[in-house]
C-alpha cells in the first residue's frame, strides 16, 4: 500500500473541511454524491439502500452479489454530548456502556434526594435539562467518529482497485444514523433478508473511529469465529491488539450482524477505573485531529487478511 499514509492524510483533509457535519437530509447527500464520485472511479459500481426504521436510512454499497468479505462504517455524525458524559466514559469507558448507564442513573437519583433534602433539587434538575441540551447541537468536528472509518473504507477501495481479482469479492458498505441507535444497519439487514442477500456467509468487519486512540480493539458479540481468523494479521502490525466479546453490549454497527460473527475494529484509551476503554473525544467539538499513522497499520494487516482469505 505505497504512498497510502499520504493519500489517507489527504482525504482527511479534503473531507473534514468539505463536510465536517452529516446529520441533514442534504448534508448527507452532498457527501454520498462526493463518495459515488469517488467509487465510480476506481471502477466500483454503487447502489442506494432507502429504507426506514423509525428514521429514513440511506445506505450505500457496492455492487456484489456473492461478496467474501463486506466492510462496513457508518458515515453518520453525531451531536455534542454533555461535558459530564465523557467524563463518565473516560472513568467507566464506552466497553461497559450499561454499567455506566446504571452509575448514571444511581448518581443522578442520589444528587436529587440529597439535594431535595436542602431545597435544591428544582435547580440541579434545570442544569441537567439545560446541559442535556447539546445534544441539539450538531457536532462540527468528527474527525475520528467516523470520518476515520470511512477514509479506511475509501482507501481499501483504493486499494482494490489495484486488485481486479479480488474486487469482486468485496463490498463496501456506508451506513446511516449509527449515531441514533444502529438504525441504518437494522433497516438494512430487514432490506437484505428479503432480498436474499448472502451476507451470512461473508466476514463482516465494521470500522468506527480508527485513528486516535493507543488500543486497537477487535470487537465481537458471542460468535468471535470471525475475530480469532482476524486476530493474528492484525497483531501482526498491532501488537497491542485486545480482543473482546461485548456480548449484548452495542459499540457500533457489527452488533447488528453479531450472530454472523461481525467484528467492529475501534482504537480505545484505558479508563480510569482499570478493565475497561473509552474512545477518547467523539461526540465532543475536541474530536479535531486525525492520525495516518494509527490508520496505515491497520489498513496493513486487513489487506494482508484479504489476500490470504481471498486468493486461492
Amino acid at each position: 500500500m505505497t504512498e497510502i499514509k499520504g493519500f489517507i492524510a489527504a482525504l482527511d483533509v479534503e473531507w473534514h473541511g468539505r463536510y465536517p457535519v452529516r446529520i441533514t437530509k442534504k448534508q448527507k447527500e452532498q457527501f454520498l454524491q462526493e463518495w459515488e464520485t469517488e467509487l465510480h472511479a476506481r471502477n466500483f459500481t454503487t447502489s442506494r439502500i432507502v429504507a426506514r426504521k423509525l428514521l429514513r436510512c440511506t445506505n450505500l454499497d457496492t455492487d456484489c452479489e456473492n461478496p467474501r468479505v463486506i466492510f462496513m462504517a457508518h458515515y453518520d455524525t453525531p451531536s455534542i454530548i454533555p461535558f459530564w458524559f465523557s467524563w463518565l466514559f473516560r472513568l467507566i469507558g464506552h466497553t461497559r456502556q450499561i454499567l455506566a448507564l446504571v452509575l448514571l442513573v444511581g448518581l443522578l437519583v442520589l444528587v436529587s434526594l440529597l439535594l431535595a433534602s436542602v431545597g435544591l433539587a428544582t435547580w440541579f434538575h434545570l442544569l441537567i435539562f439545560l446541559s442535556l441540551l447539546t445534544l441539539f447541537i450538531p457536532n462540527p468536528h468528527n474527525r475520528e467518529d467516523n470520518t476515520s472509518g470511512v477514509i479506511g473504507l475509501m482507501a481499501l477501495a483504493d486499494w482494490l482497485h489495484q486488485q481486479p481479482a479480488l474486487q469482486n469479492e468485496v463490498q463496501l458498505l456506508f451506513l446511516d444514523n449509527e449515531e441514533w441507535g444502529l438504525l441504518g444497519s437494522g433497516a438494512l439487514k430487514q432490506v437484505w433478508q428479503k432480498q436474499g442477500h448472502p451476507y451470512q456467509n461473508a466476514v463482516i468487519i465494521n470500522l468506527d473511529c480508527i485513528s486516535r486512540g493507543q488500543t486497537p480493539l477487535l470487537i465481537y458479540h458471542r460468535n468471535g469465529a470471525v475475530a480469532e481468523r482476524l486476530r493474528p494479521y492484525l497483531q501482526k502490525h498491532l501488537p497491542p491488539l485486545q480482543i473482546m466479546d461485548m456480548g449484548p453490549v452495542p459499540l457500533s454497527d457489527n452488533y447488528t450482524f453479531g450472530r454472523e460473527g461481525a467484528v467492529d475494529i475501534s482504537y480505545a484509551d484505558p479508563t480510569l477505573i482499570p478493565g475497561g476503554y473509552y474512545i477518547p473525544r467523539i461526540h465532543t467539538p475536541a474530536d479535531n485531529d486525525f492520525f495516518p499513522d494509527k490508520l496505515q497499520p491497520l489498513l496493513q494487516g486487513l489487506t494482508d487478511f484479504l489476500q490470504d482469505e481471498l486468493i486461492d
